[in-house]
């Protein structure tokens, strides 16, 4: 597994590194933003799934190579966007400033959101048909709004008592919608049927919130802190297994199902 996973990294690195170069004279400093951000690090986890799920069905990763940037390219802006203070404020991102602490919050803005517009773009410019284009523009732009990050950051915001259907929804918003659109969005450009993309959405989503539960685990927070540690533990146990469950109607799993116990079983 690791070896595929080092591969995919490499893969998303080189691209966005290329993607992301410098503008002209005026517009440089803006792009020096965006890279601070898109290029600071992470496990890259979407696009890995996003070319997996193109590679198992039956689809060239190398040709899914710009849809799944493009998941990361929309996963970093609304990072960029969720520090802002009159978001969920925070000084800190993957263990540096963030965004808006180093190059001021007008600046902070306007990196996420052309790293929102370059997200569609990169699937326009990917090599696959038109068809699928527009499936991986249609799913992109369900995760990005009010059905998918914003709503999801929306009801993180809104006031008032936090409950556990109002925590699982803003979770599946928020953090799963996006994770769901990596995986359907591989499967939709191989030109998959249907069935398999929906069947990939569904995956992505049950992993999505086994990943939430168990940041909630490592954080002290959300679910933990509302239901406590053994509850959240045996909901990040149940997501698993609904998500490995999803596989099934699929082919050569192995490097997904291995992917998904050590993302809901991980200790960072």
């Amino acid at each position: 597994m690791d070896q595929r996973y080092e591969h995919y990294t490499a893969m998303v690195e080189q691209w966005l590194a290329g993607r992301i170069g410098p503008g002209d004279e005026d517009t440089d400093g803006l792009r020096q933003v965006m890279a601070y951000s898109l290029m600071a690090g992470g496990k890259r986890v979407r696009p890995v799934l996003c070319l997996e799920f193109a590679r198992i069905c039956g689809g060239d990763p190398v040709k899914a190579l710009p849809v799944a940037c493009a998941v990361e390219m929309l996963h970093t802006y609304s990072l960029i966007h969720d520090d802002l203070p009159c978001m969920d404020d925070s000084d800190i991102r993957r263990g540096r400033p963030s965004s808006h602490k180093r190059f001021g919050q007008t600046a902070a803005v306007l990196a996420g959101d052309c790293l929102q517009a370059e997200a569609f773009a990169a699937v326009c410019d990917a090599p696959i048909g038109q068809a699928e284009k527009y499936r991986c523009c249609r799913i992109l732009s369900r995760a990005a709004g009010a059905e998918g990050i914003c709503g999801g950051q929306y009801m993180d915001l809104k006031a008032g008592p936090a409950t556990a259907e109002k925590l699982a929804k803003t979770d599946r918003l928020k953090t799963a919608a996006l994770m769901a659109a990596a995986c359907a969005m591989g499967a939709a450009a191989a030109g998959a049927e249907e069935d398999a993309v929906s069947g990939a959405y569904r995956f992505g989503q049950a992993l999505g919130m086994a990943f939430q539960c168990r940041d909630d685990i490592l954080d002290n927070d959300g679910f933990c802190a509302l239901l406590g540690r053994e509850k959240c533990l045996e909901m990040t146990q149940e997501y698993t297994r609904a998500a490995l469950e999803g596989l099934d109607g699929f082919e050569d799993t192995g490097f997904l199902r291995e992917l998904t116990g050590r993302l809901s079983g991980r200790h960072a």
